[in-house]
């Protein structure tokens, strides 16, 4: 039975049970700033478990997309080691919000896995919690398992919560029994297999939540007035067991994964410790795909550092098969061929994920090579020291520079026999901390939805209107130019303009930002009509509407549609018709962080502001160079505006261009001059204690020409001292040279001109063949050509 089979029947068969089908929630919790990831079907529920929140059903069933790799449920370290850890799964679930409880939970639940899937009754086991005498009732005699296959546990097994406090009760797990030969502890003294004893022989299927109690800060259980159901399964570990093959790793889920990387890395793939590469790459590509797609981006903070690390991990076994160029990026298609189907979002950002890989592999594959060198020289000589723990200090090198995670440096060390100094590494962190937070540098902020200024006046209102309504143009403008992917994270909406930050991979081109704007300008040209209804949130999203990601929403929501244009979910102040907005003007673009542009724009009365402004500015440059000014006439579009612009810049470009090129061909006509003065300026020579000596004022000149004349004197002298004197813009030049014949620690260039600087009121220095200085007192040139000579 194939994947996509398991997964359609166990939703079908609650849905005919009465059971609303729910979409899988973002992998980004919504609204749960206690969590870092979803890690639960039941998190998109937990409103309804607290008492703030309702739904218009009573059951439901999905797939929900989880990951775990913090906190108490942090699986990273041990995928790839054995067959069934993962960061990333799938949980299937269903819910009672008050409606069924024990009796059918546990009734549907055996007749799935017996009934529709035909699991062998003999080879299930249940267990209840050690009070719940009315689960076990329920199981003796509403079902045909063996009675001597139950079991009572107690709370480390059997009971749920939610947290410390709030919503929990007692939970009954139906574990299979694989066989003897699946046990991974038979070499443990003692062992012996059975349901929790920690080996891979009993193997836990589905937990069966019953939310009773209320627990109170005091540790008091208290019932609740309304009792819920919330199961979870796994679905990887399903499929092994239905798919009868030995790990989660040998279903058809994962195998077109690793195929694809043997086939990339030319390693086959094998199932025991040598294929553990195959089977990371292909785990962490799928918490890679699915958070980006979701909108998490690789950072150095919060999810985004979670990512960054999994992503390095990755690349890091990638090594191992010999692959040195991006290749996460090249597994995503196969990814969304897989799970596309259930997860359409996979299929519909398949090319901006790939993107957002390829630029993070480029950029730490730079690191990687050096770092991994680096690492082998610590781990060489901590060995040759006899030390058996990587210094703290070392392993923040490494982080700090090479973009090593603490963990990644654990697996290279433990792959050598050593351990790395954790509490060391924590100090290190907090030293860097403390820096920065002495220097005023603090941690950065993500952008998450929407900033709306409060305005006061009716002008200032409406003004604020037109940028909203420019907002969801500009938004529809960009998805239609670069694609789906290039979503909203973030806007700020003030009357003098509006910000607008999205999912993007690399800077628009010109030819982008172009479209962008001339969409924009268009659908404001169309003087279309807005419509604003109100209607249910599963309807909206059929619809179209896009969501502000992140944004948590109530049953009914508010939709602003602009035509066939833009669709979207909003409660903020629009303007009746597109042409309200008057006008539109994408002002700059810019990188705000990895996969996150931002645009500044402005429109209506802001653009002819803007305008004046760029126009006093193009005009002040145009007066600098005596060039005509170009005069702004607000009645002129936006096109022909930008063109003027454009043109009035290339004016200016011109003439620094012409001015340049006259300067140059001065300096050219200068440097003829003053060279063809070197027989007069050599008659100059003299000797001094028998030093041949040239030093001559050679007036108005660059220093680059009274370089070349003191470089013309000292070969047509040989052996000797020259010392030019210059003046360029009213400050004295002083170069002195020495050739080798006569320099000495009392005689060089260097010592020659600190002694004559002062003279022009200014200071130098250089090597002993070359030195130079400026000053301020050009009268005092002669005076220094002459000090030069005497000393």
């Amino acid at each position: 039975m194939d994947s996509k089979t398991i997964r359609a029947q166990f939703i079908e068969f609650f849905q005919n049970k009465g059971h609303t089908f729910v979409p899988s929630a973002p992998v980004l919790p919504l609204g749960d700033q206690t969590l870092l990831f979803t890690n639960a079907g039941m998190n998109q529920f937990k409103d309804i478990f607290l008492g703030t929140g309702t739904r218009p059903y009573r059951r439901a069933v999905n797939s929900q997309k989880c990951i775990r790799v913090s906190g108490k449920h942090n699986d990273l370290e041990e995928v790839g080691k054995d067959t069934y850890h993962h960061t990333f799964f799938e949980m299937l679930g269903n819910w009672s919000f008050g409606d069924y409880y024990k009796k059918e939970a546990i009734v549907w639940a055996w007749e799935l896995l017996t009934g529709v899937w035909q699991l062998p009754k003999d080879k299930l086991y249940a267990t209840v919690y050690k009070t719940d005498a009315e689960s076990a009732e329920i199981w003796r005699t509403q079902t045909d398992i063996a009675p001597e296959h139950i079991g009572f546990f107690g709370e480390k097994e059997n009971f749920w919560e939610m947290g410390e406090t709030g919503p929990c009760g007692p939970c009954s797990e139906i574990h299979i029994d694989l066989g003897p030969e699946r046990c991974d502890k038979q070499a443990v003294p003692g062992h012996v297999c059975a349901v929790n004893s920690g080996c891979a022989r009993y193997i836990e299927l589905w937990n069966l939540v019953f939310i009773q109690y209320d627990r109170s800060a005091s540790g008091e259980l208290r019932e609740l007035p309304r009792k819920h159901v919330d199961t979870g399964m796994g679905f990887e570990r399903l499929c092994a067991v239905l798919q009868n093959v030995p790990s989660n790793y040998d279903t058809d889920i994962f195998v077109p994964l690793i195929q694809a990387v043997a086939k990339i890395s030319g390693a086959p793939y094998q199932p025991g410790p040598e294929g553990m590469p195959h089977r990371v790459i292909a785990d962490h590509l799928r918490l890679l795909s699915f958070a980006i797609a979701d909108g998490v981006l690789p950072s150095n903070d919060g999810r985004g550092y979670v990512l960054r690390r999994v992503l390095r991990r990755a690349a890091r076994y990638g090594r191992q098969l010999g692959l040195r160029e991006p290749f996460l990026c090249r597994l995503v298609g196969v990814l969304a061929d897989t799970l596309g189907h259930i997860f359409p979002e996979i299929k519909d950002k398949c090319g901006y994920v790939e993107k957002i890989l390829q630029a993070e592999e480029q950029a730490f594959n730079k690191t990687l090579d050096r770092g991994l060198a680096l690492f082998a020289g610590i781990a060489a000589g901590a060995q040759a020291a006899g030390q058996k723990t990587i210094a703290g200090a070392e392993v923040f090198k490494l982080y700090d520079t090479y973009g090593f995670p603490v963990d990644l440096t654990g697996v290279l060390a433990e792959e050598q026999g050593l351990s790395v100094d954790l509490p060391g590494f924590t100090q290190e962190m907090q030293k860097q901390r403390d820096k920065a937070r002495a220097a005023g540098l603090g941690a950065r902020g993500g952008v998450g939805g929407e900033i709306v200024l409060e305005a006061d006046d009716a002008e200032a209102k409406q003004a604020m209107a037109r940028h909203h309504t420019a907002t969801h143009l500009l938004h529809a403008a960009l998805q239609k130019t670069l694609g789906r992917h290039a979503t909203q994270a973030g806007s700020m909406v003030s009357p003098e303009k509006l910000r607008f930050d999205f999912n993007h991979f690399q800077a628009l081109t010109a030819a982008e930002k172009q479209q962008v704007e001339e969409l924009v300008n268009a659908e404001i040209k169309k003087n279309s009509s807005l419509s604003v209804k109100e209607m249910p949130i599963q309807e909206a999203k059929a619809s179209g509407a896009l969501a502000l990601f992140g944004e948590k929403y109530g049953e009914i929501v508010r939709v602003v549609s602009i035509g066939d244009f833009s669709r979207e979910f909003c409660a903020g102040r629009h303007v009746a018709n597109t042409g309200d907005i008057q006008a539109f003007k994408l002002v700059s673009e810019s990188a705000l962080s990895t996969g996150v542009r931002r645009i500044e724009a402005v429109a209506g009365g802001a653009v002819a502001v803007y305008y004046q402004k760029e126009f006093a500015g193009l005009n002040g440059e145009l007066s600098k160079l005596g060039l005509p000014e170009i005069k702004y006439d607000s009645a002129t579009g936006p096109g022909e505006l930008d063109a003027q612009l454009k043109s009035g810049y290339q004016q200016i470009e011109q003439k620094k261009e012409q001015l340049k090129n006259a300067q140059k061909a001065l300096e050219k006509q200068k440097l003829q001059e003053a060279l063809a003065k070197l027989g007069e300026y050599a008659a100059q020579q003299k000797e001094s204690k028998g030093i041949p000596v040239i030093a001559v004022n050679i007036g108005a000149a660059s220093r680059d020409i009274a370089g070349a004349v003191a470089d013309s004197l000292k070969n047509r002298l040989g052996e000797g001292v020259v010392v030019v004197g210059a003046v360029d813009a009213d400050k004295a030049i002083l170069l002195v040279l020495v050739t080798p014949k006569y320099q000495t620690a009392e005689l060089n260039a260097g010592k020659i001109i600190q002694k004559i600087a002062p003279l022009v009121a200014g200071r130098g220095g250089g090597r002993p063949d070359a030195a130079q200085a400026g000053g301020k007192n050009i009268q005092g040139i002669p005076a220094a050509l002459q000090a030069a000579v005497d000393f």
